[in-house]
Order: C-alpha cells, then structure tokens, then sequence
C-alpha cells in the first residue's frame, strides 16, 4: 500500500510518451531517467525503497488504443498527480483524459483536490508554456520549470539530466512532494474514513493468504494483486520462519491482524516443513486459520480428484474439507477455476468487510468536521481529539464558494448524524451559508441529524455574533476562540454536549 492511506500509489505521473523518446544516444529518455531520480531522492530521503509509491506508464499508447483502463484505474488509486507538460502533453487526448479523470475524482473525496493550501495535481513544465495556455485543470498550480528558458518570451528546452541544474530542480520538486506527502498522510491518520463508502469500508481490512504449493503460485499472486487494486490490505509470505514451532507462532499472529484468510489447494501440499515427513506449511496454515481466523475461504480447483492426491494424511484432509467433517467451525468452501477466483474471494471479502465496518460503526457517535480549508489544519486538531474519545470524525473542507459541492456534501451528512461547523480565519456569511446549504440538504432528504454545532476557532470572537435562524435543529456555539491550542475545559464541555451527557 501506499505511504498515504486509503490509495494504492502515492504518485501518478502523467506525461505524453514522445517526450520519453530517446534522442542524442541517449540510453533513457528524459521521462525515465526523471521517473528513477525522483523515485530514489524519495526512498534517500524516507530511508528506504518504495515508501512512496510511484505510477507511471511505460507502455506505448497510439491512437488505435482505447484510453487504458490499467491506467483509468490507476489514477483512481492515486493520491497526487504529477502532470509533466509540453506541446506533446497538450495535444494528447489521453493526457487530457488523465488530468481530466485526477481532478474529477480528487473533487469528490473527502479532502477535496486541495490539502491545505497545496494542490494535488503538480505542474511540471518541460517547456516555458505561458498559463494562458495550461489545461483548466491546472489552474490554481505552482509550475515546476524544469527547462532551459531563461526570459518570459523564451520557449526552451527540457534540462538535460547530466546538468546541474536538473539536479537542483529535481530535489526542489521531492521537497514539495514529500511536504504534500507527510500533510496528506496526516489527513487520513486522523481521519482515515472519506466520504464514499466503498474506501470507508476498505479501510483496516485485512486478508490473509496461506502458503501454496508452485502450481498454484501464479493464481496466488494475479489474485492479491488484483485485491490490492481493490484497495485491500494483504499479508502473504509466510514461513518464514522455517521452524515449526515459530512458524506456527507467525502464522497465529499474523491470523490476529486479518478479517479473512484464503487457501488455495490442489492435489499437491507444496513444501514440507522441516523436521516433519506428514506436515506441510499449506495445511498447516489452513489448519491453523479453521481454528483462530475469524473468517475463512478453502478454494480447491473444479477438477480436482482425491484418487490423485498421492500422499494419504492429506487426501484425508482435503476430503474432510469437502465433506464438512471438520470441528473446527465453519468456513466457505469453493471448488472453482482459476480465471474467475480473485472475482470470487473480493465478492466474499466485500460482504464481510461490510459487515466488518457495521459493528464498527454500531452505537458510535459520528460526526462531520464541515470546515474552509483555512481552518482544516485547526479542524483536524479537534478530529484527532474525538478520536481519541471514541467518536468517530469526517473531515469535509471546502473552498470559498460556500454553495459549491452541495450534492458531495448532502452524501458526506448520509453517513453522520452531527454537523459541526468551523468558524475561523472565514467570514462569519460564509459560516452562515455553509449552515444554510446543509439544513436545506436535511430537510431534502430528510437526513437524521440531531444537532449542528458552530465550533468558534482563532482569531477571538463573540460567540452571540452567530446564529442559524431555524426552528428544525438545536444549534450550540462552542466558543475557542480565544486560545490557539485546544482548551482542555472546553474541549470536555465540547465532548458532554456531543454524547448528550
């Protein structure tokens, strides 16, 4: 996974593949060779290799191809774009497509397609191209001038990666990326649960994936690579340990940190375990998993046949998984294919993982952090502190237009059934209209919220100032204005006045 929760890459890097060309005799292009510089400032500056997971393409893509849906699909899984552009970048409708996509869905997340004051599309500019002639998307952006030009009129050419001038830019652009990186993994760790409910519920969910024999290696690993794309956490690779006795340990750990584990078997057990001729680590594992995991999958091929399995203690196993004779407790059983197994566990694993998230969610109070994004550094103070009181906090910040988004937030209120809205650094109107455009939304759809709070921040002011003129909810104003730092006192009186104590 990735260094920022909730997303498969940290990075996405989009750029047009004629800019990658090789010219000169160069041994890499210019996209390749920027690709391996950032990728190593990055893992040089976190401490080790792909901390920060990195997306890039280096497939060639031609105009007989439809958009790649592996890349559609990575985009949906990547927390910030780096747009690298050029005349080949703004004449590619698949670059286009790319930008488009990023900045549509970084709108309808919960953080919204800025964290903080920085964007998550970066803008690195391989030619002097004046703004008026940057894609919509990209306004708002810092350019990252990573060419030759030095006056205004001057149209330039990409800086050679021998020059040093490439090296000073490029460990410009990992400072700016790592200080995004570190905010926007803040964000989730606080709040780790966004609007949608889909990454609400992938959220924590963990699948195990026990030891099996070299025939059914391939099915494995195109299976949890598939899941990964899903956004599910998953453990494999266990042994080692090798010895028994810590290999068993490992395994019943492991089994403690995960919601579901999966078995692949076949007629061959795989590898035996040391000291042992009749106990191999594929049952062993599943043996372990029917007795401490919490929920279980046992996949054997469609055309398995007992009278095949050489070894007698395991076909008596096997057939004891077939037949149900187990004591152990229940588990699903599948005879399957292997083209259609992946689809078949992230099926079971999505209705578990929902059931998962229910009794998470069951008597625990949740509530939505409504705030500009100004005040969003002061609002995820307060969300770190219900938290940590066991009151379960979504962050929503917006940008200047106070009536922008309503329909993204008419489905953030679906899930919470307390409003609390900041009042900071922002006007006291836009306060107001927040409120104003949140009750309509209520009302609409008749949402059950119980209360809106207007949570009062620096810099000082009079908490009679503000008022919801409205007979259909309780508004109370929770005045900490006056301090900077969260106020103990009014914090406790905060969290009595939430629980309805």
């Amino acid at each position: 996974m990735a260094y920022i929760p909730g997303y498969t890459y940290d990075i996405f890097i989009s750029y047009a593949h004629v800019d990658n060309e090789t010219i000169f005799g160069q041994r890499d292009g210019w996209i390749e060779q920027f690709y391996k510089n950032l990728n190593l400032l990055l893992a040089k500056r976190m401490g080790r290799m792909d901390t920060i997971k990195i997306w890039w393409d280096n497939k060639k893509l031609d105009g007989s191809r439809l958009f790649d849906e592996s890349i559609k699909e990575g985009i949906r899984q990547s927390a910030i774009m780096l747009s690298i552009v050029s005349p080949g970048y703004l004449a590619s409708e698949y670059c286009m497509s790319e930008l488009q996509l990023f900045h549509k869905k970084s709108q309808q997340e919960a953080t919204g397609l800025k964290v903080g004051d920085r964007s998550r599309i970066l803008n690195i500019l391989l030619n002097n191209i004046p703004y008026t002639q940057w894609p919509a998307e990209l306004g708002g952006t810092t350019g990252f001038h990573f060419h030759d030009a030095v006056q205004s009129g001057e149209f330039g050419d990409p800086i050679d990666f021998n020059h040093p001038h490439f090296t000073t830019k490029m460990k410009e652009l990992r400072d700016s990326v790592l200080a995004l990186c570190e905010r926007f993994h803040n964000v989730h760790s606080v709040l780790p649960l966004t609007a949608h409910a889909e990454q609400q519920t992938r959220e924590n969910f963990t699948i195990f994936f026990g030891e099996v024999a070299d025939t059914l290696r391939s099915a494995r690993k195109r299976t949890i690579s598939d899941l990964e794309k899903k956004g599910f956490n998953i453990i494999y690779g266990v042994p080692p340990p090798d010895d028994a006795e810590a290999h068993e340990q490992r395994v019943k750990d492991e089994l403690k940190k995960t919601e579901l584990a999966v078995h692949l078997l076949d007629q061959y057990p795989g590898r035996d375990i040391p000291g042992s001729d009749d106990q191999w680590y594929s049952q062993k594992q599943a043996e372990l998993a029917l007795q401490f995991a919490k929920s279980k999958i046992v996949w054997v091929p469609a055309e398995l046949d007992f009278e095949s399995v050489e070894d007698e203690k395991y076909k008596i196993f096997l057939q004891e998984l077939e037949t149900g004779n187990r004591s152990e407790g229940s588990f699903e059983y599948i005879r399957g294919v292997k083209s259609t197994l992946s689809q078949e566990v992230a099926d079971i694993a999505a209705i578990l993982k929902q059931e998962h998230e229910r009794k998470k969610a069951k008597g625990k109070i949740s509530v939505l952090l409504d705030t500009h994004f100004t005040d969003q550094v002061y609002a995820m103070d307060v969300g770190k502190a219900l938290l940590e009181n066991d009151i379960q906090a979504f962050i929503n910040p917006q940008e200047d237009d106070p009536r922008k988004n309503i329909n993204l937030l008419a489905e953030r209120i679906s899930h919470v059934s307390k409003l609390i809205f900041f009042y900071g650094k922002v006007s006291r109107d836009w306060v107001l209209e927040r409120m104003s455009a949140a009750l309509q939304v209520i009302v609409t759809n008749n949402y059950p919220i119980d209360d809106f709070f207007i949570y009062l921040a620096p810099p000082r002011k009079d908490p009679n100032e503000i008022s919801l003129k409205q007979r259909f909810l309780k508004v109370s104003v929770i005045d900490n204005s006056t301090n900077t730092n969260l106020d103990t006192s009014v914090l406790n009186t905060f969290l009595k006045n939430l629980k309805g104590e």
